[in-house]
């Protein structure tokens, strides 16, 4: 029988007062104990919470739970969204026992799939986008009859901005269509590495044509290279204006910025800053490059 009882979304700041409902026809066949899982961005030492939560930074979130046999607990991963009043914050009933919790914390409209605490893959249908992520991967031990976890969660993209600083733009111009390769779609939450080499690609709708993020997990490492092309298209996709870069640096929780006319000349310049947030939610730096 499945080890879960039952799984609930619990009301927030009120532990004490939580429920669990028993399924009809269910049942652990061992005692089973409440326990409260929260998920924050949190200082550094993990002892003070950040004001603003989980969802100022991501509006979903993924979980899943594995046995000491490495088997699912849950037959589907649990959802929430920031749309529930206790988003980030979820109360399970589990039977004693050591468990994985691997949480996946992000923006994209499709659930992240959890197959194992070493792979999390996002899908790219319909024009879904990577976007900023937050991992957990912790085991946690159940005895009794209360548990409440607080569990740091930390990026795991890195970003590429492009800042185009044409004064105007044709006014056929209707996409801003990033290619890029080199990283990767996927990451094992455990060590925060993307695992798979793919080719992503996105584009950014006229309404918004200065300013474009993209997101990449490292591929295999805490840093890497990509080779982006960016292109200047119309509402057919006939492309006006294109640059490619080559080795574009990428690295785990920093912001590499490009900026310059897409659609002038001029050799590439760079300029680095370096300087970190104690908060895991910040970004450590940004690189800034000028074209």
């Amino acid at each position: 029988m499945d080890k879960v009882v039952a799984v609930v979304m619990a009301a927030a700041m009120m532990t004490a007062c939580e429920k669990t409902i028993l399924p009809d026809g269910e049942s652990s066949g061992t005692a089973a104990g409440a326990v409260t899982l929260e998920f924050t961005m949190v200082n550094t030492d993990y002892t003070t919470r950040a004001t603003s939560g989980i969802a100022a930074h991501a509006s979903k979130l993924n979980v899943q739970l594995f046995d000491e046999d490495g088997q699912k607990v849950f037959s589907s991963v649990r959802t929430q969204t920031k749309d529930d009043d206790d988003f980030g914050r979820m109360a399970v009933e589990l039977a004693d026992g050591v468990y994985t919790v691997v949480a996946v914390a992000h923006s994209s409209a499709r659930s992240a799939t959890i197959k194992s605490p070493e792979v999390v893959q996002f899908t790219a249908q319909d024009g879904e986008k990577l976007t900023d992520t937050f991992c957990h991967v912790s085991t946690v031990e159940v005895s009794g009859d209360s548990h409440s976890f607080t569990l740091p969660m930390h990026r795991a993209v890195a970003m590429v901005q492009l800042h185009l600083m044409d004064e105007t733009l044709p006014e056929d111009v209707w996409y801003i269509k990033a290619d890029y390769s080199g990283g990767s779609a996927n990451v094992n939450p455990t060590t925060l590495e993307g695992i798979t080499k793919s080719k992503q690609s996105e584009r950014r709708i006229k309404n918004d044509l200065r300013l474009h993020q993209f997101f990449t997990f490292p591929y295999m490492s805490d840093t890497g290279t990509l080779k982006m092309t960016i292109s200047a298209t119309t509402s057919d996709g006939t492309v006006l204006r294109q640059r490619t870069f080559d080795d574009v640096p990428v690295k785990r929780n920093r912001i590499t910025t490009y900026e310059g006319k897409l659609f002038g000349d001029g050799e590439w310049t760079a300029t680095m800053t370096d300087f970190s947030f104690v908060v895991n939610a910040d970004w450590d730096g940004e690189d800034r490059y000028e074209f």
